[in-house]
């Protein structure tokens, strides 16, 4: 059966998704080595929620090297994917003995059962991913079921200043050396302004008709806010490219960290009972 394709089916849902993921698990390959970005997850871990062993849970982890890099430094880390492909892919390329432990797992964010609690829980650029009321969903499930009394929850949050200056940019790909799966590919970039949407299509260049497209729902940081409420989690801190970011309701801002990042990334915990 051909996957779904987002723009082609012209409104939004959940169909794409674990088509989508599949899909570019071939075009993208595994990976071989883990990536400085990964690496630098990994510690933000460390410095954000503590030294020392804990207990993590890593959703939308794709291929796993943010995953890996995490047990390696000493965690116990249960990695969730929806993609089959993905998740395979993590298997086979991250394989023990490390120095935490690291166990990957194919299901649906929704409505997997996971078994007790975790110290941390991170979603590395992913969150957006479905409506917001599958965020508010989400979140919901962190704090009622997942979360540690206390435990931190990390998530990349999408800009969309960001992903609107960036709107109509066209990237040439060539195949990835090494990947059987991979082909010359455009990667084109779309903002959609009324569902504060960034849309990141892939469009095979021998094959048009068989470009696909991810979507995730952008929030400035006050709309973060607003989402955050009654789902049983608090915001801690905020983060823009490691730097600090302060919520003022009063003062006026007309740049600093937030101006230029794709992501931002958030630390909540469980919200205090009144």
């Amino acid at each position: 059966m051909k996957p779904v394709s987002l723009l082609n089916q012209g409104k939004y849902s959940a169909d794409w998704v674990k088509d989508f993921y599949d899909q570019t698990g071939i075009w993208w390959g595994p990976g071989s080595e883990i990536p400085d970005e990964d690496l630098g997850r990994a510690r933000t871990i460390d410095r954000l929620c503590g030294p020392g062993p804990k207990r993590i849970l890593e959703l939308g982890c794709g291929a796993g090297h943010t995953a890996a890099a995490t047990a390696n430094q000493g965690h116990n880390v249960t990695a969730l994917d929806i993609s089959t492909r993905r998740i395979q892919q993590a298997r086979e390329n991250n394989p023990s003995p490390r120095k935490g432990s690291l166990a990957f797992i194919e299901g649906d964010f929704y409505t997997v059962e996971l078994e007790g609690k975790f110290d941390v829980i991170c979603y590395w650029d992913g969150f957006g991913i479905g409506s917001d009321e599958d965020q508010r969903h989400l979140m919901r499930r962190m704090a009622d079921e997942w979360l540690a009394a206390d435990g931190h929850v990390l998530l990349d949050v999408t800009s969309g200043s960001w992903a609107a200056r960036h709107a109509g940019e066209e990237f040439h790909l060539d195949p990835l050396e090494g990947v059987s799966g991979s082909v010359q590919m455009l990667r084109r970039w779309h903002f959609d302004v009324l569902h504060s949407r960034w849309i990141d299509e892939w469009i095979p260049t021998k094959h048009p008709e068989d470009a696909l497209a991810q979507s995730i729902r952008c929030y400035t940081p006050a709309d973060f806010l607003l989402l955050l409420e009654g789902t049983g989690l608090e915001l801690k801190s905020i983060e823009a490219n490691g730097l600090p970011v302060q919520l003022s309701a009063d003062e006026v801002s007309t740049g600093g960290p937030l101006a230029e990042v794709y992501s931002y990334l958030v630390a909540l915990v469980l919200a205090r009972q009144e």
